[in-house]
């Protein structure tokens, strides 16, 4: 009876750390998918030279960056149980030499990113700044105007036609003086509201690339932790901090 009951326990320890392996895995593997599904359904349809779709997909990737990296650490560990059977190795081999081309990509995101955003931004100012100068064209035509059906004509021209009534209730010279007066101000609003838009805009840009950088480099140092070559060697991390170690060492050596 004693001589039965460790082997007995020592099946029980072995299930239990398959189950918890198989378990590590499928989660996993489910967690990447939920990733995987935020990362494609949020960069559809693609563009891959729109700014604005540039900008679309690299958040897209920080908002999935946390599955990614759960479900590649649920599988990892799972692999890393002495348990675990041969296919959950198979997948951890593999997923580790994929992380090594996500570190990169989470690298990469990071001038991406500024690099759309100031595109998008020049865009925008190109857009206000168009719609600047046609303000200025037409209040230039508006003054340029001498009687009351060039009047009509030109404010019948606008996008969004200004119709006057049969009879003006005052003298062509004063009405028009008040309609100047009115587009000027108006212009002034603009330029106003314009210029405050630019301001927030700048503003919110610069806040989402520091934050947007920020984790794609925490999400590359993440992923560059489980990164591993064919070998088995070190891991893309612990090469990059080699290689920073090596460099101080030898600037403590000449000096």
């Amino acid at each position: 009876m004693d001589a039965t009951e460790p082997s007995s326990s020592g099946n029980s320890e072995i299930r239990i750390k398959k189950e918890a392996a198989a378990a590590f895995s499928v989660v996993g593997v489910v967690s990447i998918g939920l990733g995987l599904v935020v990362l494609v359904f949020s960069s559809l349809p693609v563009r891959l030279m729109d700014p604005i779709w540039q900008l679309q997909f690299s958040g897209a990737l920080t908002a999935g960056g946390f599955s990614l990296l759960i479900g590649t650490l649920l599988v990892c560990t799972a692999g890393a149980l002495p348990v675990s059977p041969p296919p959950i190795h198979a997948n951890v081999k593999l997923l580790r030499g994929v992380c090594t081309w996500v570190a990169i990509l989470y690298l990469a995101l990071i001038p991406i990113q500024v690099y759309a955003g100031v595109r998008v931004l020049q865009q925008k100012m190109g857009e206000e700044g168009r719609t600047q100068a046609s303000w200025k064209k037409f209040k230039k035509q508006l003054e340029a105007t001498g009687n009351e059906q060039e009047l009509r004509v030109l404010l019948g021209q606008l996008p969004q036609p200004i119709n006057l009534p049969a009879k003006l209730d005052q003298p062509f010279p004063k009405f028009k003086e008040l309609i100047v007066a009115e587009a000027d101000s108006r212009f002034n609003a603009l330029a106003y509201q314009t210029e405050q838009a630019r301001s927030k805009r700048l503003q919110g840009f610069i806040g989402e690339a520091a934050n947007n950088s920020l984790k794609s480099l925490l999400f590359a140092a993440g992923f560059a932790a489980f990164a591993q070559g064919r070998d088995g060697g070190p891991t893309l991390l612990e090469k990059v901090q080699g290689l920073f170690g090596n460099k101080s060492r030898r600037r403590s050596r000449t000096a």
